[in-house]
């Protein structure tokens, strides 16, 4: 059903190739497992869902049709909206503002997921995460020292508020930075 749904979204969509493949995994995994809304796995309203799927997948505006009507976003974890700033703030200058404010509003829900971000993203791998992040959010991504993008995300909102998260002096001598970052 996954594939059937991406190869869907693809076959047809306008705007950039690489935005429209992110979206489309965005959009087959927030219907995953069935009966979840669309406004819930990706913070948007459905009115944002509408424009979005308008301006990259409007052949499949119909995905829409089965939503009831909009009642507000579910619940927000504490740190959800600072997640969104710390995104839509870092985007990158010359890029979309409406992908980006999407892309923040969806990245900072699934960052509250437990899996990695780029599998709950539905991304095929960290480097698709990775190549988003440069091209949507490329001030923050240029700060990232190769971290795995939650705990840098947490890291950085750490930082702002000025609490230490660190156990050690630098990550080197750390017993976590197996954890922070990848292989």
């Amino acid at each position: 059903m996954a594939e059937a749904l991406y190869d869907r979204l693809m076959t047809g969509g306008t705007g950039d190739p690489f935005d429209r493949h992110v979206l489309a995994c965005v959009v087959t995994s927030g219907f995953a497992p069935p009966g979840r809304l669309l406004t819930d796995t990706t913070a948007l309203s459905l009115s944002d869902l509408r424009m979005m799927m308008d301006a990259l997948f409007p052949h499949a505006l119909g995905l829409l049709d089965m939503h009831p009507s909009w009642q507000g976003p579910k619940a927000d974890a504490p740190e959800e909206p600072d997640l969104r700033a710390l995104l839509y703030e870092h985007r990158t200058p010359d890029g979309d503002p409406a992908v980006a404010r999407w892309l923040a509003r969806i990245i900072a829900r699934r960052s509250l997921a437990e899996r990695h971000l780029w599998e709950d993203l539905g991304l095929a791998s960290r480097d698709e995460l990775t190549r988003l992040m440069d091209r949507h959010f490329a001030p923050l991504a240029a700060r990232n020292p190769g971290m795995r993008w939650k705990k840098f995300f947490y890291r950085t909102l750490c930082e702002q508020e000025g609490v230490l998260l660190c156990k050690a002096p630098n990550c080197q001598v750390c017993e976590d930075y197996a954890l922070c970052f990848a292989a």
